[in-house]
């Protein structure tokens, strides 16, 4: 990818208008670490929203809302007392690229070992998205396809909205890599509800080891009314197997990577179940 020339807007409305004037020859730009997967020679131009106080991390009332230009290493630093996120960000990449890449950017356009869609997922995230007036997008119709189709017409993204964890709720994510600083081979979330020891809903995503990350609805069907146990776990996952096409990755084979996935779900609905345990109120 090749930039041409920079444009600082002072608005949403002027940074929705450069890009919709520009068409295919403007992009968005914020931390811009993910510039050098991004394929074409054609020069364009930069829309670069940082000056636009999209960098921020608030709860209000039901939610979390984190601005789309917050680096991930704030959303790694930030505690809250229903709070999770910090968790998968610690994970991604290394602390110098987490000091500039994006909540935004990591999920504006997805690349194939893309962490954060999983979570946002898992938790059932909603996008907010400027089009002249903001509109919120549910991770499950956000994340069904590729979600650059969203921004074609010079809409952004402009924050997302993470639930606050309620009670007798709890959230668990595993990353495989080959290294802290490898791509995923495998990254897998979950957030359980519970209800004296039976799972009462469940949402267990994917993504890495799969074409485009994805609910594993099969894996969520195995769990709802059953006991929390490690029975229950350990089926949950082995439904797995036939949830999703699992690819290899890293010089791993497909099989062994859909045997890791498995590993990896069952390590995180067990920690799901632990933070859910430890959450009365």
């Amino acid at each position: 990818m090749k930039l041409s020339e920079f444009i600082r807007p002072d608005s949403l409305a002027a940074a929705r208008k450069a890009l919709r004037e520009l068409g295919p020859k403007g992009m968005v730009l914020a931390g811009g670490t993910a510039l050098h997967f991004m394929q074409g020679k054609t020069p364009v131009t930069a829309v670069d929203i940082t000056g636009l106080g999209l960098s921020y991390i608030k709860q209000k009332g039901d939610f979390f809302v984190i601005g789309a230009a917050t680096p991930l290493s704030d959303i790694q630093r930030y505690r809250g007392p229903r709070w999770a996120m910090h968790e998968i960000c610690r994970r991604i990449s290394t602390h110098q690229i987490r000091n500039v890449s994006t909540i935004g950017g990591n999920i504006a356009r997805v690349f194939p070992w893309a962490d954060l869609p999983v979570v946002l997922l898992a938790m059932d995230a909603r996008m907010v998205v400027y089009s002249g007036k903001e509109k919120e997008i549910p991770a499950d119709e956000y994340f069904a396809s590729q979600p650059a189709r969203l921004f074609r017409g010079g809409d952004l993204l402009t924050a997302v909205k993470i639930p606050v964890l309620k009670a007798h709720h709890g959230f668990g994510s595993v990353k495989a890599t080959r290294n802290a600083a490898a791509f995923s081979l495998a990254t897998i979330a979950a957030l359980l509800e519970l209800k004296d020891g039976v799972i009462k809903s469940a949402r267990v995503a994917a993504g890495s080891a799969i074409p485009f990350p994805q609910r594993l609805k099969p894996v969520e069907a195995a769990l709802v009314g059953k006991e929390a146990s490690t029975e229950t776990f350990k089926a949950a996952a082995a439904a797995s197997a036939a949830a999703a096409k699992w690819v290899g990755g890293e010089g791993m084979s497909a099989d062994y990577v859909r045997q890791l996935a498995e590993v990896s779900i069952f390590d995180a609905l067990e920690r799901a179940a632990e933070f859910a345990r430890g959450r009365a109120e």
